[in-house]
This record gives structure tokens, sequence and C-alpha cells, in this order.
């Protein structure tokens, strides 16, 4: 990598990141120019972007106000950056999620809860699930906010070893 440019194998760590971002529901282009700056791990002009990724100004400046927003970079008079902690990144990424999706969770299942008096039974008992679900999952949020992205990483790190030592990793399928 010669100055702010990515290899060909970089690049198509920041195509991979941007799909699976799409796929989480984030702005793919946001999360290309995010893992842009990430693997650099060093601050990048906003004129890099549109040629690296084959986007126009308009779009990268879109994603760096949403990146932004979000706090996941920051500008600074060398351009452009991110943090270099990936855990970090993702319990931030993870919390903006958590804060809108539950948000709307609430909406819909208090509009539920005034609606609901002619539905039938069965639907009733269905959406009364999924709702538990939802509240269940809020507690256990609300119950781990206060976890640091280091223990976080521990609790994780340990889940996966002990999921690739079982087998269960990635690349794993194909060899039993």
């Amino acid at each position: 990598m010669s100055g702010t440019a990515l290899s060909p194998a970089a690049m198509r760590v920041v195509a991979w990141l941007g799909e699976v971002g799409g796929r989480w529901g984030l702005p793919e282009t946001a999360c290309r120019v995010h893992a842009m700056l990430y693997l650099a791990a060093k601050p990048m002009p906003a004129t890099v972007f549109p040629e690296a990724l084959g986007l126009d100004a308009e779009a990268v400046s879109a994603a760096l106000d949403w990146l932004e927003a979000h706090r996941l970079v920051e500008a600074s008079a060398a351009g452009w950056r991110t943090g270099v902690d990936p855990w970090a990144l993702m319990l931030q990424t993870l919390e903006t999620r958590r804060t809108h999706e539950l948000e709307q969770a609430r909406i819909v299942i208090d509009q539920w809860h005034r609606e609901r008096h002619a539905e039938d039974p069965l639907v009733s008992r269905q959406a009364a699930r999924l709702f538990d679900l939802v509240e269940d999952i809020a507690a256990i949020d609300a119950g781990t906010r206060g976890l640091s992205a280091s223990t976080t990483r521990r609790l994780i790190g340990l889940g996966g070893r002990a999921a690739r030592l079982f087998g269960t990793g990635i690349g794993t399928r194909g060899r039993r």
C-alpha cells in the first residue's frame, strides 16, 4: 500500500464490508468508505474515495456525513479518520442500530396493545410471543450496555474460540 491507496486484496475486503453492512441495513457506501479508513489506519482526504470506490463526490460526502453523524469517523487536519479497534467500532455501530430498532419496536408494540381488542386469538398469541422476544432482547441489552469493549471482546472471543475448538468456525464445514 502506498500513500492512501489500498491493494486489490484490501479493496476486496472493502467491497465485502460494504455488502455486509448493506445486509445489516447500513448504507453500503458509508460502510465502504469506513472500511477504507479502518484498513488504512490513518487519516485520508475525502478526495481519495471517489476514484478508489468508483463513486461521485456527492455520494462520498453523503457517506462521510452519515459516518460522522453516527460517530464512526471524525475530520482532522490530515483528513477523515476512524478508530482502529474493530470491537469498539462494531459496538458503536450496534449501539446505533439497537437504539433505532428498539425505538421502532416500542412504537409497533404500543400500537398493537392499543388496537388488538378484536384480533384473532391465534394472531394475538403469535404476536405476544414475538413481542416477548423483543422485550427479552431489550432486557438483555439493558443488562449488557455497561460492558466495555474489552470485556465484550473477551466474552465473544471465548465463545469464538470454543466454537472453533468444536469445529464450527468459518472454513470448517467441508472438513468433517
